[in-house]
């Protein structure tokens, strides 16, 4: 037998009462020290990966000499926790509290261990709000769109589906007269005077009816206008009409626009709703809903533990961008708000000349400074490639099983022209790429930049990804690319697409997420809220379990991530796609005190109920900020699952149009190609 391996045999207890050699002795006493040597090596190699371990609490003799003095005379405030999980590699084991001082953290360990080593200080003090919660470094959301959502709840849902949030409960409406009677509720409810502007109108759930005259019989005197679910179209009543100063002639253009405006129904779609678009925004910031939906879009987003929001694609004119920070500022925001200019927005008002373009977006970036925590991430720009997921117009090597084609929302010779002066300045470039195609091609522009003038640490960002060809992923690695995945394209559309336009082979693996870690990438997941729910969470949920719409099928199983892989892409790996990690990210000295507070641990809870925990709590640069509601958002129910189903069937093919209303309803769905929509009035405004 050799001396360290043992066998069964030789782990007797030396407690057995048996008489044994000296030799004998020995042996049993080092393989009994050996066994306990790899139990706590397992023991160190969990607590490496979760960040967190039960440990015992230090003795006495392992308490350091007191700290009297530090370079700050800030108050410390030592943050005891449950459970604390680091994503740190280099956390002590068990480690169970923070100090923090001056919003940043100065030291993480146990807590017997840090009273007594920071307790002497003068304004010391411990924080044990969260002794019985799991505390995680604040969630990281790379991709999401708060000044997109402002506009939308700002207005009264009037939605097919039911929707959570932390200033009210709105129960779903179905059918045409279910929908008249929510509206002559409103009517009812509010103020003499104040208009009546809802969200959430869809055709296949509240009726084909929709018109001027409908919205008349609630009211001719208080203005109702009715936006589409979609944002790209509306329908208003005579008195919305007068408030907003629009009379026959305004309704009756030349080009494109002649046929997507119905003067008899009050109806403006598309190019014909762009027309008037700008008359509506510019009521909604100066009657202050805009505000509203702010505050709220506020509060939403923080209900789902972000301490950090990052906005690709943002222009705005001066007065909507004053008045985001203003109300952004004047409350309580307890995160960061980092803003990238929408570079093919500034490419096109620039005539296609490609400096020019780039010298507007910095403009913008200039003429709209950042203030305290909203400011433009510096040297960040954001491009597109191909259409959207939700209306299948993504760019498909092999197309699709139906025979539609899917469209360029900036062509490859475009997106290659707009690219170069930001590459050659040696800007951190982002991509939107939903399909294989269109991944393959910008992977192949940023190969020809890297060519021209050879970058060690861009760091071109993929976002959204929704399919993509696994042989490609290397290739980006390779680049040094990383990748931003919307995890919850799997949950909605796999089942669904399986069927429709794609195929089984290739639905079921939409969303990748095993791939890109394999293959050696960054991985960060976002929600393009309110495209998805604005809960990071939900997002480890969905890519950890990738279940379909219909809750018994696993898709695409060797695309799953773990729990650990699937955190991390939420907090240090999404810090690091916005250059972010040195500061955020992760529970290390050195960096801010951004934690989020969660009544369980997502390592210990079974992986399906995940979206499920509740977020407590957040802190900010060291100041607890508590979540009256959290998991806000569209609700988790079967009524929900069956409406998200149907509009997905509906909305997402109609590329034969809609013959009721006389129009193509195929970008009807997708947040990025609603903000960019919203993006170009934005610019027309802003040129005028």
């Amino acid at each position: 037998m050799g001396l360290l391996e043992p066998d069964h045999a030789s782990r007797l207890s030396l407690h057995s009462g048996k008489s044994y050699g000296p030799e004998t002795l020995i042996i049993l006493l080092v393989n009994s020290m050996y066994s306990h040597f790899k139990l706590s090596l397992v023991a160190s190699s969990m607590a490496l990966i979760m960040g967190c371990s039960p440990s015992p609490s230090p003795s006495p003799s392992d308490v350091e000499k007191p700290v009297t003095d530090l370079a700050s005379d800030g108050p410390v405030t030592l943050f005891a926790t449950g459970e604390l999980i680091t994503m740190s590699e280099h956390t002590l084991e068990g480690a169970n509290a923070v100090v923090v001082q001056d919003g940043k953290i100065v030291e993480v360990g146990h807590k017997v261990t840090l009273k007594a080593k920071y307790s002497e200080l003068e304004g010391f003090s411990i924080n044990r709000d969260y002794a019985d919660k799991v505390v995680t470094p604040g969630f990281v959301e790379p991709h999401i769109h708060l000044w997109m959502s402002a506009m939308f709840l700002g207005m009264d849902f009037i939605t097919p589906a039911d929707w959570n949030f932390p200033w009210e409960e709105r129960k779903g409406v179905i059918g045409s007269e279910g929908y008249k009677a929510r509206l002559n509720q409103l009517h009812a409810e509010k103020p003499e005077g104040e208009p009546i502007i809802t969200w959430g109108y869809h055709h296949y759930f509240h009726g084909s009816d929709m018109s001027r005259e409908v919205l008349n019989n609630i009211s001719k005197e208080r203005p109702i206008l009715v936006w589409h679910r979609s944002a790209h179209e509306f329908f208003v009543n005579d008195a919305a009409m007068e408030m907003l100063g629009w009379n026959q002639s305004d309704w009756q253009v030349e080009g494109p626009a002649s046929e997507q405006l119905n003067w008899e129904r009050g109806h403006a779609f598309e190019n014909g709703m762009k027309m008037l678009a700008p008359s509506v925004m510019q009521y909604l910031i100066e009657s202050g809903r805009f505000a509203t939906g702010m505050e709220r879009t506020r509060d939403y987003v923080h209900s789902g533990g972000i301490t950090t929001a990052v906005d690709p694609g943002v222009i705005a004119t001066p007065a909507l961008y004053q008045q985001m920070v203003n109300i952004l500022l004047d409350d309580n925001f307890p995160m960061d708000y980092w803003l990238i200019p929408a570079g093919n927005v500034s490419y096109a008002m620039a005539g296609y000349d490609s400096e020019k373009g780039k010298l507007m977006a910095e403009a913008q970036t200039e003429i709209m400074a950042g203030e305290a925590q909203i400011q433009w991430l510096p040297k960040f720009v954001k491009l597109f490639s191909d259409g959207a997921m939700y209306s299948q117009l993504m760019m498909m090597k092999d197309g699709y099983i139906d025979g539609h084609e899917g469209e360029w929302l900036q062509t490859p010779e475009q997106l290659e022209d707009s690219m170069r002066p930001y590459w050659e300045d040696d800007y951190t470039i982002i991509v939107h790429a939903n399909g294989d195609l269109g991944f393959e091609t910008a992977i192949e522009i940023v190969e020809k930049m890297q060519k021209e003038k050879s970058r060690d640490d861009h760091r071109m960002g993929f976002h959204h990804l929704g399919m993509t060809d696994k042989d490609d992923i290397p290739r980006a690695v390779e680049l040094g690319a990383n990748f931003s995945v919307n995890p919850y394209y799997t949950h909605i559309l796999s089942e669904l697409y399986s069927e429709e336009g794609l195929g089984e082979e290739r639905a079921s693996v939409m969303s990748r997420g095993r791939s890109f870690i394999d293959a050696g990438g960054h991985l960060s997941l976002h929600s393009d809220a309110p495209m998805a729910p604005a809960q990071p969470l939900s997002l480890v949920w969905a890519a950890v379990n990738r279940i379909g719409l219909s809750g018994d099928t696993v898709m695409g199983p060797e695309e799953r991530i773990t729990v650990d892989e699937a955190m991390k892409a939420i907090t240090i790996d999404a810090a690091y796609t916005a250059r972010l990690e040195d500061n955020i990210g992760s529970i290390e000295p050195g960096k801010y005190a951004d934690f989020t507070v969660l009544e369980a641990n997502p390592y210990k809870v079974a992986p399906e109920t995940i979206n499920q925990i509740d977020v407590h709590a957040t802190v900010y640069r060291g100041v607890p900020a508590e979540i009256s509601v959290g998991n806000a958002g569209i609700k988790s129910s079967k009524r929900n699952l069956l409406v998200l189903n149907q509009l997905n069937q509906y909305e997402g093919h109609s590329h034969q149009g809609r013959n009721s209303f006389g129009h193509n309803h195929a970008h009807g769905t997708d947040i990025c190609e609603s903000s960019l929509y919203f993006q170009r009035v934005l610019a027309d405004a802003w040129q005028r």
